[in-house]
């Protein structure tokens, strides 16, 4: 069983997935609800502070960010 398909299965799961002949093509509709998308913010709001908690803890990684996200200064 493919993933879609097991997906299709369960109850409750955050995506929904429907399959159709559209002219002789098969179409795959992926549709998600408010909570899937707010899970998934979570989820990256989760990681993107595990990431500031290391760079904030290691004095190498803070020196790379410092260093890459400071633009050069544009002389014209």
């Amino acid at each position: 069983m493919t993933p879609a398909d097991q997906a299709i299965q369960e109850t409750g799961t955050p995506f929904s997935i429907r399959r159709r002949q559209r002219d002789g093509r098969r179409v795959v509709a992926v549709t998600s609800s408010v909570s899937a998308m707010d899970a998934l913010r979570a989820r990256i709001r989760a990681q993107s502070k595990t990431v500031a908690d290391h760079i904030a803890a290691d004095p190498e990684a803070k020196a790379f960010m410092d260093d890459w996200a400071t633009p050069d200064s544009i002389c014209r």
